[in-house]
């Protein structure tokens, strides 16, 4: 709190983490739990998202927070980058790894601090660190409070939960509908998070569903209601679910702490980018990839399979409502009925990226991109925010078909099309 207060006595009274996955996730359940607008999240390469910080009227009075483990993900150095050009060091606070590459940048920048993240615990099972309690603070939130309550958390009680998931799961029930109240709605996102990339390897993994659109009970899900409403109780949960995570993956079989199949699509992303596929021109322009069309993807569609759509656009809440509207299109027309997720990229790919790949092939995707009303260079990396938003979406529908998993994409000439487009629409 000492450090929340320095920063609001000297007028930097805005917060915006700058992560992905793990490091950002928590935060944003936090900021959107306790509706407090005085802290975002920029977790998406989309250029209008960039830009959006940039622009905002209080960016000289905002307070970046770079946050990452390995000190490495190229998102977040390329965020660092962009608004290092436009604010000074003091503006800045570094969570990583001791001995990371960040680190060594936070120290030779002169940040305003950098804060150690434990080398021992893994970034989505972080939200207890400082990765989640520097944000608390910064957002006036009890933190004493928010850790007293998970030490109340009852260990067997939440294993016996990720065992009950496991049986359902086993058993053929493998799509878990997360269902909080509203006043922490966007604890799904973090559960989601956890669970997909804890569970989903070696051909096993259990899918979650967050803000399902068809309120339906399916022959194939569990849902999951029972949340506490209030705030101050998401320590209990960030702790509780953790245990129940640990004792799902237990169960199936697979190691809750690994993510091996997440570094494939960074590998083809940066293939991407040195072929220059990823380059500047419109994603239509480049080598064409074997996709599928929307409507053979779902012909391809087997009882028990799930839709993924994986948006490569702005992420607000009007696109957000758009793609829900086909979400629920495709839940309807695939095989009388299936679930389905949504995901921003790459924000996703740190999060059920994992569980696409390493999970069951039981996925149909359907990966959406559009041409950028307005690009964004980042400097010194050489490329533009759209440059490797573009070989993000390409290399991960090539790690996909490796995988032979079953993929569509669809390329749309405006973000707002994606209600209208017709290809969008199962037939």
């Amino acid at each position: 709190m000492r450090f929340a207060d320095a920063a609001r006595r000297d007028g930097l009274n805005r917060t915006v983490v700058c992560g992905m996955g793990g490091s950002s996730l928590a935060p944003e359940v936090l900021a959107s739990s306790f509706a407090n607008p005085s802290l975002s999240v920029l977790d998406s390469t989309d250029p209008s998202a960039v830009l959006a910080v940039a622009r905002a009227r209080d960016f000289d009075r905002t307070l970046f927070v770079v946050c990452s483990k390995s000190g490495s993900t190229v998102e977040t150095l390329g965020f660092y980058h962009y608004f290092a050009a436009r604010a000074e060091a003091a503006r800045f606070v570094a969570i990583t790894d001791p001995g990371s590459p960040l680190e060594a940048l936070a120290r030779d920048r002169g940040f305003r601090a950098v804060f150690p993240h434990p080398p021992d615990v893994g970034g989505r099972y972080a939200a207890l660190t400082v990765v989640g309690m520097l944000p608390a603070a910064l957002l006036g939130v009890n933190g004493r409070e928010l850790l007293e309550r998970a030490l109340a958390v009852d260990p067997d009680a939440a294993r016996a939960r990720g065992a009950q998931l496991a049986a359902g799961a086993l058993a053929g029930r493998d799509k878990v509908v997360l269902r909080p109240p509203a006043p922490v709605a966007r604890l799904a996102d973090w559960i989601e998070q956890l669970v997909a990339e804890s569970t989903g390897k070696g051909g096993r993994g259990v899918v979650p569903v967050v803000d399902d659109p068809i309120p339906a009970p399916r022959p194939d899900s569990q849902i999951v209601s029972a949340f506490a409403a209030d705030p101050l109780a998401l320590g209990a949960e960030f702790l509780g679910w953790a245990y129940t995570t640990e004792e799902l993956c237990s169960r199936l079989g697979v190691n809750a702490f690994d993510q091996p199949d997440v570094e494939e699509a960074k590998a083809l992303a940066r293939a991407e980018l040195a072929g220059g596929s990823g380059g500047s021109v419109g994603a239509q322009h480049a080598a064409p990839l074997p996709t599928l069309t929307p409507e053979a993807l779902r012909q391809a569609a087997r009882p028990g399979d799930y839709l993924a759509i994986l948006a490569y656009l702005p992420p607000t809440p009007d696109i957000a409502a758009r793609l829900q509207a086909v979400r629920a299109a495709w839940g309807r027309a695939v095989g009388g009925g299936c679930a389905t997720t949504l995901g921003f990229g790459p924000r996703y790919l740190h999060s059920t990226g994992q569980l696409h790949k390493g999970g069951p092939n039981t996925g149909l995707f359907l990966v959406v991109t559009a041409d950028d009303a307005e690009d964004a260079e980042i400097p010194d990396m050489g490329i533009t925010f759209g440059r490797l938003k573009r070989a993000q979406a390409r290399g991960d529908i090539r790690a996909l078909l490796a995988r032979g998993r079953r993929v569509a994409h669809v390329h749309l000439a405006r973000p707002e099309d994606v209600a209208r487009d017709a290809a969008l629409r199962p037939t």
